[in-house]
């Protein structure tokens, strides 16, 4: 039966938003037991556990490491990008599975869709469907996973959206000090002509961990970082908010999901990755969140 769900209570790690004539739908990261918990709002105040989107793994997935979900409508089709262990080796990929309805099923292709292996992996897949049609892949190699660097890259898709149509552009790397040497999870959005990167840096486990910004004028860039400070960073009741994804509501307003951990809570076994959704706001190279005064207010 579906599950009402506090969403404060909730672990919920790398929120992906869905808007569907019929609501929301909230992808996360794996959980024990569930491969790709799916979400469904009608309204984004109400949120229920529908199940797992992808309750089987292809073979060449190893079961436990199935991260970071992005869901994207291709025609009547729906398609899962997901992050998953290659099996044989210590490495994450990235692959992308289909399904008919937005909660799933997901099948997966009998292949990943991206490697990198000589760069750590590649994790973090984001979409970008741009208004002239075009579709693009998004994602970080996972570089730290060897002692790498990290860059964030993009790359055209097929127009059926399970292949890449050219070669991967290397977007930006880790240059500011409140990045701490570590970007990822990145996502392009496109807005009055602008399109602005989002990503998060820094360390996951902790308060370190935010959300950055940057704008150029085509999906591949080049991107200008806002270096002054990050868009979104610790702040009262949240820390170490990261892992974002803008999405635009029924009436076109952006809002941005994240996860976040309590203050003073920060890393597993005893914190959780609670999942939060605040208005974003835009300008041509500007961004900004509106934290709700409970969230943005000191910690007791």
């Amino acid at each position: 039966m579906p599950r009402v769900l506090h969403l404060e209570a909730e672990d919920l790690p790398d929120p992906n938003v869905l808007h569907t004539d019929d609501g929301y739908y909230v992808y996360a990261t794996n959980v024990p037991d569930v491969n790709v918990p799916v979400v469904y709002s009608p309204d984004l105040t109400n949120f229920t556990l529908v199940g797992d989107a992808m309750p089987v793994l292809p073979a060449w997935a190893r079961p436990g490491f199935t991260w970071a979900p992005d869901v994207v409508q291709v025609g009547d089709r729906y398609h899962l990008y997901f992050t998953a262990r290659l099996r044989g080796s210590r490495l994450q990929v990235i692959g992308v599975a289909t399904s008919d309805h937005p909660e799933g099923p997901f099948e997966a292709t009998d292949r990943p869709l991206l490697t990198m292996l000589d760069q750590g992996g590649a994790i973090d897949a984001n979409v970008l469907q741009a208004s002239d049609g075009t579709q693009y892949l998004y994602w970080k190699n996972d570089g730290n996973a060897v002692k790498k660097a990290t860059h964030l890259w993009g790359a055209p898709l097929s127009a059926d959206g399970l292949t890449l149509a050219g070669a991967p552009t290397d977007l930006m790397t880790a240059t500011e000090a409140w990045e701490h040497n570590l970007v990822e999870a990145p996502q392009v959005i496109e807005d009055e002509g602008r399109f602005h990167l989002l990503y998060s840096c820094a360390d996951f486990q902790d308060e370190t961990y935010a959300v950055g910004h940057a704008t150029g004028l085509t999906p591949l860039g080049p991107f200008s970082k806002y270096r002054a400070a990050p868009l979104l960073a610790s702040q009262g009741r949240i820390a170490g908010p990261g892992h974002s994804h803008a999405f635009r509501t029924a009436t076109g307003q952006w809002q941005l999901a994240y996860h976040a951990w309590e203050a003073g809570r920060c890393g597993y076994p005893h914190g959780r990755r609670a999942l939060y959704v605040s208005p974003l706001h835009l300008s041509a190279d500007q961004a900004h969140v509106a934290l709700p005064l409970d969230l943005a207010q000191a910690s007791d």
